[in-house]
Order: structure tokens, then sequence, then C-alpha cells
């Protein structure tokens, strides 16, 4: 968590960088600061949480591989809301990490390790 902090202060300080080099103003419309403020709460913030929550009881390799899933449907959730089109490499890649994703599910069904007593 010490990470996203810091990740977060080191771009409001490049911005603010950025903004007065390029003359810009620092007001901001209230709608555009309640977005920014949704999406830092519900989708960072609770997305951070649940995932840490779920590390408890998901192996770290499924972990990893289920936290792409995001890489794989933020095209899709771009294309949906704001009709913009992907490239057919994005599509593909896309495709293969989510056959991948399946696999692993579908292997999981299959074979449960015995538990260590």
């Amino acid at each position: 968590m010490p990470t996203v902090v810091l990740g977060g202060l080191f771009a409001v300080i490049l911005s603010a960088g950025v903004n007065i080099w390029a003359g810009y103003g620092f007001a901001l419309p209230v709608q555009d600061i309640a977005v920014a403020l949704a999406m830092g709460v519900f989708q960072v913030g609770a997305g951070l949480i649940l995932y840490t929550l779920g590390s408890k009881v998901v192996p770290s390799a499924e972990l990893a591989i289920l936290s792409m899933t995001e890489v794989v449907l933020g095209p899709i959730w771009v294309w949906l809301w704001l009709n913009e089109t992907a490239s057919a490499y994005t599509l593909a890649g896309g495709g293969v990490l989510l056959l991948a994703i399946i696999g692993n599910a579908l292997s999981g069904l299959r074979h449960k390790p015995t538990p260590i007593l």
C-alpha cells in the first residue's frame, strides 16, 4: 500500500510541474473531480481491498493470472463505453490470455491436491 501512495504523490508532483511548465491552471470542473473521486474509491480502492482479501485463499500463480483479466478487459470496456477500436494484435493477445485463464480454471476443476497435514 505505501507504493500506491508514493506513486500517487509522484504523479501529483509531476503533473503539477507539467501544468506550471505548460501554463495551465489548476482549476478543475466539479464533475471531473467527482468522477476522479469515484474512480479512486470504487475502482482502485475497492479493487485493491478485494484483491488483498482474496490473496489469502487463492494461490499466488492463479492470482497473477486472474489479475491479468484487467489488461484483457480494458480494451473491451473502452470499446463498449467510448467506441474506440482495438487492433488485431490487441485482440489476439487478449484471446491468448483468456484461453490461459480458462485453461487454468478448467485444470483446477479436475485436480484437487491433497492437503498437507
